[in-house]
């Protein structure tokens, strides 16, 4: 296998970070990496926040009970979709910016976490999110904590979500 599929494979989510700064001209970088993701029309819906404010961080992290690593990392993110900038295609295209952050950010070191499915008025509110946006997720990101344990990925067989032609016709 390849570098990069070597390094789709053993990236993993981690919550437990280094009380270690994240340089912004890394973060910088990242993002300029996510605004090559593929969107539709080149249209890029989405807008980041980065967030290292430790109040902001705590709030955040108490709204959601998989949102708790948010207050230990170095820097917390939201992603931001803007549906009237790409109606029909802005949830595909925010998630593809949000993986290529995160892929990028496991290429240099950096460990993240991410809060699914985070439309959440609260963290609107708190984050100063217009109501025509939605807030995708909420990203945890900082130096990796070398005690902290990966558990291992168990995926399904190809067989199990894999057909041909039709919904239920296995591929053989």
């Amino acid at each position: 296998m390849n570098e990069v599929i070597e390094l789709l494979l053993r990236r993993r989510s981690i919550r437990s970070f280094l009380n270690k700064p994240v340089d912004m001209n890394l973060i910088k970088d990242l993002i300029r990496v996510a605004n090559h993701a593929p969107s539709s029309m080149n249209r890029e819906p989405w807008k980041f926040i980065v967030i290292t404010d430790p109040s902001i961080k705590e709030r955040l992290s108490k709204l959601h009970d998989g949102a708790r690593h948010l207050a230990n990392a170095p820097v917390a993110m939201a992603v931001v979709a803007e549906p009237d900038v790409s109606p029909e295609t802005w949830m595909v295209d925010v998630v593809n910016a949000t993986m290529y952050f995160v892929v990028a950010a496991y290429s240099v070191g950096l460990a993240v976490a991410w809060v699914a499915a985070f439309e959440n008025e609260t963290a609107k509110e708190i984050l100063g999110i217009p109501k025509e946006k939605k807030l995708i997720t909420l990203l945890s990101v900082g130096y990796p904590d070398p005690s902290y344990e990966v558990k291992p990925k168990a995926v399904k067989a190809p067989e199990e979500v894999i057909f041909l032609n039709r919904y239920g016709n296995p591929l053989g």
